[in-house]
């Protein structure tokens, strides 16, 4: 009988570390959020993270070129980076792209798209 609750018990354990480990984000060997933005009046194309976190590199495409500049700040809703003297925030969650040059503001609706694994 003690056998029995022993058994059941590791069993319900390890499905609950099983599931405990997969909602993990610490164990994805990598993790890429990607903004395209199509043609627009920024010329900001896409944006392509790759390692998220403040000062990794982020790659932009803009008109035929792709170029890379460093994350300013990051948190869980917020991308901020400079390019093209521009300051510019990503909307993590619904891919907004606000450029402000100088006192202009302009926002950009992109499609997010998000992988890990």
């Amino acid at each position: 009988m003690i056998k029995k609750i022993k058994s059941k018990y590791q069993t319900c354990l390890v499905f609950i570390s099983f599931f405990l480990i997969q909602g993990c984000d610490q164990f994805s060997r990598f993790n890429y959020e990607s903004f395209d933005c199509g043609y627009n009046s920024t010329d900001i194309q896409e944006v392509l993270l790759s390692k998220i976190s403040k000062g990794a590199n982020l790659k932009v495409t803009s008109g035929e070129t792709i170029e890379q500049t460093k994350i300013v700040d990051i948190n869980s809703d917020f991308v901020h980076f400079n390019f093209n003297n521009n300051k510019i925030k990503i909307n993590r969650k619904d891919g907004n792209l606000t450029v402000k040059d100088g006192n202009k503001v302009t926002i950009i609706e992109c499609k997010v798209s998000k992988f890990k694994m």
